[in-house]
């Protein structure tokens, strides 16, 4: 593999040459060994045993995946979800930033279509109606989909005082839609999407339950704010309280956060991790060793 990389690199180093556009001319030899200034000659050489690093690193098996909840098997999560989905009356749609998405290690969403048979996830910064099927043909039918997102037209599912309103809203199937992100995200995603969210009923409630996160794994904003599983759970109760389905649903929620939280914190605990910018003394010399080793061979015959 090094000699290849090695072999390789003739036609680099004659691109470097014709770039620099000299007007002497030089033989091979002095092409390889006298014309790079030390920078450069060190450089190539850095160069070479990166491609030569990153190979060996592709090389390797990737580590062990449960296929059910995709994560390693320390952090496997399958023993709280149920044996099979639950079919809620209530059909779930997750519109999620694409930022939230890269945060997988403790975004609850990947959780969410473990428990919940009718949940659909999009990722996007905006959406339209004519982008979401679900959006579409509950139009379609005369309906339109429940937005959980705080404002002054929003519908208080907790209000006594909303009660025959409420009510006409927990007779019937309804398409709930959440935005996954963080507050700064989830209002620009809003602001992004002003037709859809035309074509939608805001909802909210008032949550004195603080979230499953500790502070020392994901702060949130207020000690009442919830993540999108915690708020999926609680708004499914109250559109559906009479619901052994709705029930079922949240403690199979609650519970796989509660199992990813519990077992992130052990991991975390059990790692001992070194300040993150320490520097690993043994690796660096190992990585100087082989940097000073090819230039040697390139640039020492």
């Amino acid at each position: 593999m090094r000699g290849n990389n090695l072999k390789m690199l003739g036609f680099f180093l004659v691109c470097l040459a014709v770039q620099m556009r000299q007007t002497h001319s030089f033989s091979a030899t002095e092409r390889s060994t006298n014309y790079y200034d030390p920078n450069m000659k060190t450089k190539i050489a850095s160069s070479v045993a990166k491609t030569e690093r990153r190979e060996v690193e592709r090389s390797r098996v990737g580590r062990e995946i449960c296929e059910r909840c995709n994560r390693p098997p320390p952090l496997c999560v399958c023993q709280s979800l149920p044996d099979k989905l639950i079919d809620t009356s209530t059909s779930v749609l997750i519109l999620q930033h694409p930022r939230e998405r890269r945060r997988k290690s403790l975004s609850t969403v990947p959780l969410m279509p473990l428990v919940l048979e009718k949940c659909t996830v999009k990722v996007g910064y905006n959406f339209t109606r004519e982008q979401l099927d679900l959006v579409t043909e509950c139009l379609d039918a005369g309906q339109k989909p429940l937005l959980l997102f705080p404002g002054p037209d929003a519908i208080s599912l907790d209000d006594y005082n909303n009660a025959d309103t409420v009510k006409s809203l927990q007779d019937r199937e309804q398409l709930l839609i959440l935005i996954d992100g963080t507050w700064g995200e989830a209002k620009r995603m809003i602001m992004q999407s002003p037709e859809l969210i035309k074509n939608c009923q805001q909802i909210q409630f008032q949550s004195e339950t603080e979230s499953i996160y500790p502070d020392s794994l994901r702060k949130e904003p207020e000690k009442h704010c919830l993540s999108t599983l915690e708020s999926c759970a609680h708004t499914l109760m109250l559109l559906e309280p009479s619901s052994e389905r709705a029930t079922e649903s949240k403690m199979f929620l609650e519970g796989s956060m509660k199992c990813m939280v519990d077992k992130r914190m052990s991991v975390s605990e059990s790692r001992n991790r070194e300040p993150r910018f320490a520097k690993d003394k043994q690796k660096i010399f190992k990585k100087n060793k082989r940097r000073h080793e090819i230039k040697q061979q390139l640039f020492n015959k």
